[in-house]
């Protein structure tokens, strides 16, 4: 017969008084259900633990001491666990896991994290970056407190918070005979040769856009690394397809790119934050509430290219 934590801690009120009548006015119920919580504990533990004595108390047995310091040890390691969980769900400390998919995260995760920092000196960041389904898994196995990707199908195990849509834009050298316009569309970008980015939350809505132009694609190269992309590009290769930007558009290499709308297209990803539904830690919250007040403002706005 199992013994409930309620039930032991009858048992712990009656051993600790010496008396039902003293324990049920402490537990606030009836002596009843003392005598009962005494009863199913000698039979879980398969010996008397107390003799009784009308008008004179209850009187533990050898066994009951035992088992009464068992009790005692159980209740005080359960209670300093409930302590530390609400510790740990209320403070601005410990350990925050950040999963990201956004190849462009290095932009403005760190200034987030750094204002974070120094508000909160005991907080201790890990940020590990994935492809959408591996973050979304981490989030799911318990390896992250919270995740930044791509929100395509909603995972009814993941609540969602959206922080920004990205349009697609074309990304060219500085040279480009495309600098001279204000947009570009899908057909002047098919007749290009193309820098593909190869990465699963990417594949399948470039190639749709893409087959919008009505003709064979010269795909010059693939990589699935966001700022080869830009370096391809930069080196004169072809141009390419990107939904996010650094602030800074130079690739790694130094040289200048450029990038532009696509006047016919309305394809973009939507950016969000994953993480699991019910109540979150305040450093959790407080790490979604960061993020959300960066995006809404004109420095995270400056990460995207807008609709032409």
């Amino acid at each position: 017969m199992a013994l409930s934590l309620r039930a032991m801690r009858y048992v712990q009120a009656a051993l600790q008084r010496g008396s039902i009548t003293a324990a049920a006015d402490a537990m606030h119920v009836t002596p009843s259900a003392i005598a009962a919580a005494l009863d199913q504990a000698e039979a879980a533990f398969g010996m008397t633990l107390v003799t009784r004595a009308r008008a004179k108390g209850i009187f533990p047995t050898l066994a009951g001491r035992d088992v009464a310091r068992g009790i005692d040890d159980l209740l005080e390691r359960y209670d300093t666990l409930l302590s530390g969980v609400s510790d740990l769900k209320s403070s601005f400390s410990g350990n925050l896991a950040i999963g990201y998919n956004a190849p462009i995260a290095p932009a403005f995760l760190p200034d987030l994290a750094a204002d974070i920092s120094g508000a909160h000196p005991d907080v201790a960041f890990a940020f590990s970056e994935g492809d959408n389904d591996s973050v979304q898994k981490g989030l799911l196995d318990g390896q992250f407190d919270v995740i930044l990707f791509v929100e395509e199908l909603p995972n009814p195990q993941i609540e969602t918070r959206s922080l920004i849509f990205a349009p697609t834009y074309c990304l060219c050298p500085a040279d480009h005979a495309f600098t001279h316009c204000d947009a570009v569309t899908v057909s002047q970008i098919v007749a290009e040769p193309l820098i593909f980015l190869d990465r699963p939350a990417a594949r399948g809505y470039y190639l749709e856009l893409l087959e919008q132009g009505g003709t064979d694609l010269r795909i010059v190269a693939t990589t699935n690394s966001t700022e080869m992309v830009r370096s391809l590009v930069a080196s004169r290769m072809g141009i390419s397809l990107l939904n996010m930007k650094p602030r800074d558009v130079q690739s790694y290499a130094g040289q200048e790119i450029r990038c532009l709308p696509i006047a016919d297209s309305a394809s973009g990803v939507t950016v969000s934050l994953g993480f699991a539904p019910g109540p979150k830690r305040r450093l959790v919250q407080l790490f979604v509430d960061t993020c959300v007040a960066y995006f809404e403002g004109p420095v995270g706005a400056g990460l995207i290219v807008p609709d032409a």
